[in-house]
Order: C-alpha cells, then structure tokens, then sequence
C-alpha cells in the first residue's frame, strides 16, 4: 500500500469512527433533542448539502481503499522471464541477497542494504554502504557497481541498468585480532 494509501486510511478511519460514534450517540438518544431544534433552523438546507458532500467524500473514500484491498499488484514482488516452458520469477529478495553476497566480499565493506528499484530503463539498484575508513570511496564504490552487475547478471540473467551506491557512514570500530 502506497503512502497516499495509507494516510487516506487513516483519514478515513478516522473520519469513520467520529462518525460512527455521532450516529450511535443519536440511535442512542443523546442527541434527540439538539438535533430536533438543528433541523428546524432556516439554515437546514445548506446543513444538508454538506453534510451530503461529506457522506460522498466517505463513500468515495471508502471505495477506493476497497479498490485497493481487493486488487494485487504483482509489479515489484518478482522479476520475471518467459520462456517456452513458462515463467521463472526471482523474487526482489532474492536479488538483494545476491547483492548482498557479493558486495560483503569485498574488503573494506563493513555493512550494505541493497534495495531494487524500478527505473524507466528496467531494473536498477541503491545500494547503501558503511565502509573501512581507510579506503578510497570512488574505488569501492566502481567496484561494488562493477562486481553486481556483473554477478547479477551472471547469476539471474538479469541486466541491472542503473547501480547508485550511498556511502552512509564510515566505520570507526576496529577489527577484532583473534
């Protein structure tokens, strides 16, 4: 579920249950009378109007995120490949495993979170790395993009199109001597 998603759910439920309590409250008996004297006011007709563009928003609301419960999105789960015989699917997991494996082989690398992306050009990769402080950042980092490419597309026959690399830190502990 996307951001967007998730905020217009909280919004709706949250919107909901003020509701739902209000509707409760008058089922209720609690608000029977101040309601009485509201819908007798001059002013009944434009209370109406809004509070039916309001139960329109909800509905609106509350249909998209059904939309959204209901439907699957295979897109970013998997990366597939034809072939006579069917489909291979390589999970995203799969893949920044493999990254992983392959970048901690590589002396001077103390830490990487691989993430897949997908670009314009297909797939990509942001690769974010703590690294040795006595090392060359621009060397590691064209090593890193080097070596998983060419792993990647060793390993799955996938072409990673775009690696960026993000140097989070640089690592001050010290290696242990046993």
């Amino acid at each position: 579920m996307s951001p967007f998603d998730r905020g217009l759910l909280f919004i709706y439920t949250l919107l909901m249950t003020v509701f739902c309590s209000l509707l409760l409250s008058i089922v209720a008996g609690w608000w029977q009378q101040p309601l009485y004297f509201l819908w007798q006011s001059p002013y009944v007709y434009d209370l109406q109007l809004y509070l039916s563009v309001f139960i329109g928003l909800l509905l609106l609301v509350g249909l998209r995120l059904l939309w959204v419960s209901l439907t699957r999105r295979e897109s970013g789960k998997a990366v597939v490949h034809d072939y006579m015989l069917g489909q291979v699917r390589i999970s995203l997991q799969a893949i920044e495993n493999l990254v992983k494996k392959v970048v901690y082989q590589i002396s001077g690398v103390k830490e990487v979170k691989p993430r897949v992306v997908q670009t314009p050009a297909g797939m990509g990769l942001h690769i974010r790395a703590i690294v040795a402080p006595d090392i060359s950042i621009p060397e590691i980092s064209r090593e890193i993009q080097h070596r998983v490419q060419e792993y990647i597309s060793q390993t799955t026959g996938i072409t990673v199109n775009d690696i960026k690399i993000v140097v989070d830190n640089i690592s001050t502990t010290r290696p242990r001597v046993e």
